[in-house]
């Protein structure tokens, strides 16, 4: 069984408590400088499992991708010399070295788009209070002219979830007045905005605002919080074989 994605009851990580126009902004969260921190949560719903082609190690489908495993292992183990350390936070999201043995890291290889390259997909997971789950992704990695493309660079503040028509949502935040929520088409190592909801303050008060020009565009219309709440509510695409760092 599948498993929905809305944000409405628990955080990802560090919670942000945000309302409409009409309510109040959570001022005990922290600001960050990261651009991501939100609030979700994994509820049960009754739709099918998509069917994908079997997840395999990276090592077996692409070897361009092997350095970048090996890195994240060596870092995992605390194994890494200062100069790894450097490497690593150039390659991919530092916040993995932060992640604790019994919330582990996992890693998967599949073809998103269907173009016939493997794409590899770095995450954690999040769970519900019935056992559900999520991959919380981190950071994304396709492989085009023989060099690997980094095309998703967050972290526990700026999260992606892979959903079930192969787009991907993305939650993220800079501080309690300002959480967006966006989604994007992924085709060959490029994310491409749909739509997003974000809030600010710009007017004195905490409102929420919907884009198709990006977040924090000034290119925006006023939105509700159920709106942008609508908006997150989707279906999690299923991920076999996950392998575990």
């Amino acid at each position: 069984m599948n498993r929905r994605i809305t944000a409405t009851i628990t955080a990802v990580c560090i919670g942000v408590l945000f309302t409409g126009c009409s309510g109040n902004v959570d001022t005990n969260s922290e600001a960050s400088s990261s651009e991501s921190e939100s609030e979700t949560s994994v509820s049960q719903s009754d739709a099918v499992e998509t069917a994908l082609p079997e997840a395999e190690s990276a090592s077996e489908v692409n070897t361009y991708y092997d350095y970048i495993i090996d890195l994240l292992v060596e870092v995992r183990s605390g194994q890494a010399d200062d100069d790894t350390m450097m490497t690593f936070t150039e390659t991919m999201s530092p916040d993995f070295m932060y992640v604790s043995d019994d919330a582990p890291v996992f890693y998967t290889t599949i073809d998103i788009d269907g173009n016939g390259v493997d794409e590899l997909l770095l995450y954690t997971k999040q769970f519900d209070e019935d056992g559900g789950e999520a991959a919380v992704i981190y950071d994304a990695y396709t492989v085009r002219n023989g060099e690997p493309v980094h095309f998703i660079a967050g972290g526990s503040r700026n999260v992606y979830y892979l959903a079930s028509d192969s787009t991907f949502y993305n939650m993220g935040s800079s501080g309690a007045a300002y959480t967006g929520f966006a989604n994007y088409t992924y085709a060959d190592g490029e994310l491409i905005l749909n739509e997003c909801y974000f809030t600010d303050d710009s007017t004195g008060e905490v409102c929420w605002y919907e884009s198709t020009d990006g977040l924090w565009s000034d290119d925006r219309t006023e939105a509700s919080e159920n709106d942008a709440m609508s908006f997150f509510d989707f279906d999690p695409m299923f991920i076999p074989n996950e392998l575990e760092v």
